[in-house]
């Protein structure tokens, strides 16, 4: 895998969360793991840091996200997951040496399973990245409809997932990973509360 950082549930005030900085990390990488610890946590959102895969990048950060509408049932549940990635060469295919991506599997009615809900999520999720200027951002749109049997019968249930990818506007000091993983965040939040899609 590559190497990931924990991120504290309460960074120290200047940000570090007290972690010293592992051996051969590079400045820009670091940064990016400061501005994760940094970073605001939601309201109501759950963050917990997953592995990132070595054949994705050098360096990754990668966090799951899940975010209910409510305690009291029916709630409506957003889930996913946004890995922003550093490889020292760049990869084919991005714009440069950073890289995001993202998933997201979001609530869906079934009165707006028709065919322009996937145009329709993917211009809210576009209107929802332009607070961190990526580029390059190209994915996927697949609307789902789970009918259960059995012993797990159930209401049928519809949702949206989502798989994007983009390259992040970045600093001479780094890529501002906090402000990839809030505005992934923003956007899952917005899916739920809104009630007709992100």
């Amino acid at each position: 895998m590559a190497d990931i950082y924990a991120f504290p549930a309460s960074p120290s005030e200047d940000g570090r969360g007290g972690v010293p900085r592992p051996e051969g990390v590079p400045d820009v990488v670091w940064h990016a793991v400061q501005t994760v610890r940094a970073m605001p946590h939601m309201a109501g959102m759950r963050y917990r840091e997953i592995p990132v895969p070595s054949t994705l990048a050098d360096f990754g950060i990668g966090v799951e996200l899940e975010y209910d509408s409510s305690d009291e049932p029916p709630s409506r549940t957003a889930t996913g997951w946004i890995m922003v990635l550093y490889a020292a060469q760049g990869r084919r295919g991005w714009i440069s040496q950073w890289r995001c991506v993202a998933f997201a599997r979001l609530p869906l009615d079934e009165n707006e399973r028709d065919c322009l809900t996937p145009s329709m999520y993917w211009e809210d999720m576009l209107d929802a990245l332009d607070a961190v200027d990526p580029e390059g951002v190209r994915g996927t749109v697949t609307v789902t409809r789970n009918t259960s049997f059995g012993d797990m019968e159930s209401e049928p249930h519809a949702g949206c997932e989502m798989r994007v990818s983009w390259t992040p506007s970045v600093s001479p000091e780094g890529a501002d990973a906090g402000a990839q993983v809030s505005v992934w965040a923003q956007f899952l939040r917005a899916s739920v509360d809104d009630g007709e899609g992100p």
